[in-house]
C-alpha cells in the first residue's frame, strides 16, 4: 500500500519545485514583452521547465554533481534567477529591440514606465511572496528548521531595506536630486531580494544589509549597461535577476557562516573559510550560463525558423516577433481589444499606414 507520508512529501516537493520552475520561466516574459509572438512564449514556457529541471538537480539533489562539491544556493539565486536572466538575455538578443527603441523614430516617452502605482503594487506583491519563497525553502519548521526559516525571513527583510536605501541613493545621484524614479526603486529592491535568495539561511542578519545594498546597485548599474549596449529589456529583468544573482552566489563564498544552526555550509572567506566555497559558487554560475547558451540559442533559432515564412533560416527574428502593425498598435489592443484611440500616432505607425494605403491604391 502507498505510504501517505511519503506521498505527501513527494507532492509537497513537486508543487514547490513546480513554483520555482514557473518563476524562472516568467522572468523571461518581461524581457520579451511587447513584441514576442504568444505561441513562441507558450512553447518556450514548456521547454524552460525541462531546462530548469537539470539545474535544480545539479544544485539540490543529493547526487547532483554541484551539490556533492558543496555548492550552496538556498532558495535559488542561481538555479531560478540566473537561469531565467540568461534565458531572457538570449531571447532579447534573438528578438531584437522594440520598433523605434534606438533609432529615434518614436519619442522616448513611448518607452517610459506608464504606471508607477502598478509597478509599486507589483513590488509589494513580490516582496511579500519572496519572504515565503525564502522561508519555505527550509521545507518545514520541525527540529532546527524553524531556526533556519526565521533567520531566512529576517535576512530577506534586512536585505530589502539595504537594497531600498541603495536604490534611493542611486536614483537621487543619477537624476542629480531632481526626481526619484519608482521603477528604479522597485528594481533595486528586487535586485536585493535576488541577491539574498542564495544566502538568506547561511549568513548573519546584519550581513544581509550589505548583500542587499550591493545587489541593488548591481541590478541598476547592469540594466544601464544593457541599455547602452542597445539590448531592449523592457522591465530590466536581466539586470535584476542576472547581475544580482551573480553577486548573491559570490556572497555565499564571502559571508556564509557554517556555525549557524540548522544549515550545512562551509565557512566563507569573511568567516575564516578558504576560497574553495567561493570557487564552487562561481562554478555554479558558469555552469548555468553555459547550460543556458547550449539549450536556448538553438531553441530560439529553430523556433524562429519554424514560425517564419517557408521556414526561412534567414528570417528567424521575423518568426519570433509579432507583425509590426500589431506591435505599434499594441498587443493589448490586438489580443485583448483594449481601445488604442487615446494614443497619439507615432512616426512608425503613420509610415505603416501610408505604406498600406499606397498598396491599396496600387502605387
Amino acid at each position: 500500500p502507498e505510504d501517505p507520508l511519503k506521498t505527501g512529501l513527494l507532492y509537497s516537493r513537486y508543487i514547490f519545485q513546480f513554483s520555482f520552475a514557473a518563476t524562472s520561466t516568467t522572468i523571461v516574459s518581461g524581457s520579451l514583452a511587447m513584441r514576442c509572438r504568444f505561441p513562441v512564449y507558450c512553447i518556450y514556457s514548456f521547454y524552460a521547465v525541462i531546462v530548469y529541471a537539470f539545474v535544480a538537480h545539479w544544485v539540490w539533489a543529493k547526487d547532483g554533481w554541484l551539490a556533492q562539491l558543496g555548492v550552496h544556493d538556498f532558495a535559488g539565486s542561481g538555479a531560478v534567477s540566473l537561469l531565467g536572466a540568461m534565458n531572457g538575455l538570449i531571447g532579447v538578443s534573438m528578438l531584437g529591440p522594440r520598433l523605434g527603441r534606438f533609432d529615434d523614430s518614436r519619442p522616448p516617452s513611448d518607452f517610459k514606465p506608464s504606471s508607477p502605482a502598478t509597478i509599486l503594487f507589483g513590488l509589494f506583491m513580490l516582496w511579500w511572496g519572496w519572504i515565503g519563497f525564502n522561508c519555505g525553502s527550509s521545507f518545514g519548521i520541525t527540529e532546527d528548521k524553524w531556526l533556519v526559516a526565521t533567520r531566512a525571513g529576517v535576512s530577506t527583510i534586512n536585505a530589502t531595506a539595504g537594497g531600498g536605501l541603495a536604490a534611493l541613493l542611486y536614483t537621487t545621484v543619477t537624476s542629480r536630486g531632481a526626481v526619484v524614479f519608482p521603477h528604479e526603486i522597485a528594481n533595486g529592491m528586487l535586485g536585493a531580494l535576488v541577491a539574498i535568495t542564495a544566502t538568506c539561511a547561511s549568513v548573519h542578519t546584519y550581513a544581509a544589509l550589505i548583500i542587499g545594498f550591493i545587489g541593488s546597485l548591481a541590478a541598476l548599474a547592469s540594466n544601464e549597461l544593457i541599455l547602452r549596449c542597445h539590448l531592449d529589456d523592457p522591465v530590466g529583468a536581466v539586470g535584476v535577476h542576472g547581475a544580482s544573482a551573480l553577486w548573491g552566489l559570490a556572497a555565499v563564498g564571502l559571508f556564509a557562516d557554517g556555525e549557524l544552526p540548522g544549515i550545512q555550509v562551509a565557512n566563507g572567506l569573511f568567516c575564516g573559510g578558504s576560497a574553495r566555497l567561493l570557487g564552487v559558487q562561481m562554478l555554479l554560475a558558469v555552469s548555468i550560463i553555459g547550460w543556458s547558451l547550449v539549450t536556448m540559442l538553438p531553441f530560439f533559432y529553430l523556433l524562429g525558423m519554424a514560425f517564419s515564412r517557408r521556414c526561412d533560416f534567414r528570417s528567424v527574428r521575423a518568426g519570433l516577433r509579432v507583425d509590426p502593425r500589431d506591435e505599434v498598435l499594441g498587443l493589448d489592443h490586438v489580443m485583448h481589444s483594449t481601445d488604442p484611440r487615446s494614443r497619439k500616432p507615432t512616426v512608425i505607425q503613420m509610415e505603416l499606414e501610408d505604406s498600406e494605403s499606397s498598396c491599396k491604391l496600387g502605387l
